[in-house]
């Protein structure tokens, strides 16, 4: 039994690497949901684990406020049940973020204070391999190919599901391989080397921007700590590091996705403009921001002309793709203070580990850990955080600033004291895994959710009504707590409604009113319902639903579409008109406002305007 415990860091240091690779074939979103079970299991072993290192007093303390606020952020929110269960696809409400912590600090107990040196080889190999997985895949994708299937008009990021996030795990495999000194034996070194190389790779085949530069970052700093740790000479460093700034820049320009990538400006101009508009939202909710997960249903509201003209509203943003303005959206000013201090007191703490540690290998890991970290942080100013990257990174922040604890309390003689004293000290860990199997209960069936959503998915855009509501029901059961179930629901009828199938058009009714209920703030959820009501014959109700959502979103051409649809219906042909006009000329590069003002003016017996909004769609579509 002993022996069995005393393996089970191991076993968590394995299910954090895996966590990278793992992902759910033939689910709807499948890099989610089968990553919290695994990152979840890791944080059972750890807690489960003997007694190790632990996170500083202040740092607790810390991490604590941060904690509280965000459940006050939580329940202040518009929609405090959705902000708790998180929205689709990161689902980063309660329970996620929750992981996010206790990843943290079990990575103390894990790999922090002296016991945790020894677990690096484990940490290094179980990396390394992960690394070269996702490398073999990232290649494949990058030549044209979709081992794991997906679209093809969708920028693939093999198991991470998002390329700046493969981009990024690249990093972080990079920079904690290259901080890990000489292994004991030799095929653990070229495994470690292997997995750098890989790490590196991964990096560069994403493509991301981001994750180029952070790469850069972490691969000159890692350069000069290890000619500095062979007393190197001041001028063969600066030559070592220009030579490694050179080698990633002649990487990137060798692999075409990269250089093309490199070189665009294709997302700036909308990140610049995302930036912006998220600072409009963010000035009217200082106090408590609009909660966690709260960014998607509040921000449509604070868009503009330019934003419907550049951007468009086909993919509705659920994070202002920054850190600083994430945590201002998510729990207002308090939340982005608080997280400041929590950076201050574990940085503080990692530097009193730093002048303490005596071995030099050690503090150059914790220094080139440290950058890489930074590096992330740098990256996130343009990203968003993810199960996917954001594990990992607090695991291994968690064994930067874990230490050893204090002298051990003095033994204490007789049964009482000692069977009470053992006792006590079993609480905590019986509280904490209840918790994690509380956890477990939530993800896994919210996992398995993913198959039966993949498959009314496909039911309803191949006209099969009956099988998609079918397995809608399945997932919905096995996730009653998602409000997106629903939503992801509706939107799937939504689209063969708008086709003509009226069964579908009742389903979006069905789905989208539920939606529309648990989330009355949600644009989605209520163009999904407007639109099975416009299709199912109730088009009074459909046009009541869009003209609240067009007073709440003013800029979006979807809803002035379907108004304009709604409007014909009701026999204003004038309105309809000029609503469709109105969102061409919100967006003037989209085809659907006139292919829709083609069939109305057909419809009028208005030949000649019909032929002209026809040939206009058709230019647009031909672009």
């Amino acid at each position: 039994m002993e022996r069995a415990i005393s393996r089970l860091p191991g076993v968590c240091i394995i299910l954090m690497a895996a966590s990278l690779v793992a992902f759910q074939p033939g689910g709807l979103f499948r890099f989610v949901w089968i990553k919290l079970v695994v990152v979840i299991l890791a944080v059972l072993a750890g807690l489960l684990s003997p007694a190790g290192a632990r996170l500083p007093v202040a740092v607790k303390a810390a991490t604590a406020a941060c904690v509280l606020w965000i459940a006050v952020a939580m329940l202040l929110s518009g929609t405090p049940l959705a902000s708790i269960a998180g929205r689709w696809p990161r689902y980063e409400g309660l329970l996620t973020l929750a992981v996010y912590v206790a990843v943290f600090a079990v990575g103390a107990k894990v790999l922090g204070g002296a016991g945790g040196s020894r677990r690096r080889a484990l940490l290094s190999l179980s990396l390394a391999v992960a690394g070269s997985a996702l490398f073999v895949i990232a290649a494949l994708e990058g030549a044209g190919l979709r081992p794991l299937g997906g679209a093809e008009n969708v920028r693939p990021g093999a198991t991470l599901g998002n390329a700046t996030d493969q981009g990024l795990v690249g990093v972080v495999i990079a920079g904690a391989l290259a901080a890990q000194g000489d292994l004991d034996k030799a095929w653990q070194v070229w495994v470690r080397r292997a997995g750098l190389l890989a790490g590196i790779g991964v990096a560069v085949l994403s493509g991301s921007r981001a994750a180029l530069a952070a790469l850069l970052i972490v691969a000159v700093f890692s350069a000069i700590a290890w000619m500095r740790a062979r007393s190197w000479s001041p001028v063969k460093i600066a030559a070592g590091a220009a030579a490694a700034a050179a080698g990633i820049a002649l990487v990137v320009v060798l692999v075409p996705s990269a250089r093309d990538r490199l070189l665009s400006a294709g997302t700036v101009d909308g990140r610049w403009l995302l930036w912006d508009r998220s600072l409009g939202l963010i000035a009217d909710h200082t106090v408590s921001g609009v909660g966690p997960s709260g960014f998607v249903d509040a921000f449509p509201a604070y868009l503009n002309g330019e934003w419907a003209r550049t951007v468009g509203d086909s993919f509705p943003a659920d994070s202002p793709h920054s850190w600083p303005l994430q945590l201002l959206a998510a729990g207002g000013v308090p939340l982005l203070v608080l997280v400041l201090l929590l950076l201050a007191v574990s940085l503080a703490a990692l530097v009193r580990r730093l002048r303490e540690t005596k071995q030099a290998a050690e503090r150059r890991y914790l220094a080139v850990v440290l950058v890489t970290v930074v590096a992330y942080a740098l990256a996130l100013f343009t990203h968003f955080t993810s199960i996917g990257t954001t594990g990992l990174v607090a695991f291994l922040c968690g064994g930067m600033v874990g230490c050893d604890g204090g002298k051990p309390a003095p033994i204490r003689t007789g049964f009482i004291p000692v069977f009470g004293g053992a006792k006590m000290r079993a609480v905590p860990r019986l509280a904490g895994v209840l918790l994690v199997l509380g956890a477990m209960a939530i993800a896994v069936p919210a996992a398995v959710a993913e198959w039966p959503m993949e498959a009314g998915a496909r039911a309803a855009a191949a006209g099969d009504s009956a099988g998609a509501q079918r397995a809608f029901v399945q997932a919905r059961q096995l996730r009653p707590w998602d409000s997106d179930t629903a939503l992801l629901a509706a939107q799937a009828f939504a689209g063969p409604a708008t086709a003509g199938d009226r069964d579908a058009a009742g389903y979006a009714v069905e789905w989208g009113r539920l939606a529309w209920e648990r989330t009355p703030g949600s644009q989605e959820a209520g163009t999904a319902l407007a639109i099975g009501y416009l299709y199912s014959g109730d088009v009074p109700a459909a046009k009541d639903l869009l003209d609240a959502l067009v007073a709440d979103a003013p800029y979006s051409t979807t809803l002035y579409v379907q108004r304009g649809v709604a409007q014909f219906g009701l026999g204003r042909s004038a309105d309809a008109i000029a609503d469709l006009e109105h969102a061409a000329a919100l967006d003037p590069s989209l085809d659907t406002p006139w292919r829709v003002l083609a069939n109305i003016h057909q419809r009028l017996g208005n030949a000649q305007e019909a032929l002209a909004a026809s040939q206009r769609a058709d230019a647009l579509a031909g672009n």
